[in-house]
């Protein structure tokens, strides 16, 4: 494994800035998915899902949620 790159005094800054790159890479790749979508069905803004995707989806919210903030509670 690559060494992580220390820019800042305090390890958790740099932690931190890794993590938001990190996000920033995966909402370009998830933003770059959608296009292709949109481009071979139109817009997603006028889709409708079946109420047992909108329920799915809306767990899977909920339970990603969840292990965000899990790290908040100590």
């Amino acid at each position: 494994m690559k060494s992580a790159v220390k820019v800042f005094d305090d390890p958790a800054i740099d932690a931190l800035v890794r993590m938001l790159l990190e996000l920033a890479s995966e909402s370009w790749v998830t933003r770059a998915r959608l296009a292709a979508v949109e481009a071979k069905i139109g817009s997603v803004e006028d889709l409708v899902l079946p109420a047992e995707t909108e329920a799915a989806l809306a767990s899977e919210r909920d339970a990603f949620v969840k292990r965000i903030f899990a790290v908040l509670e100590g």
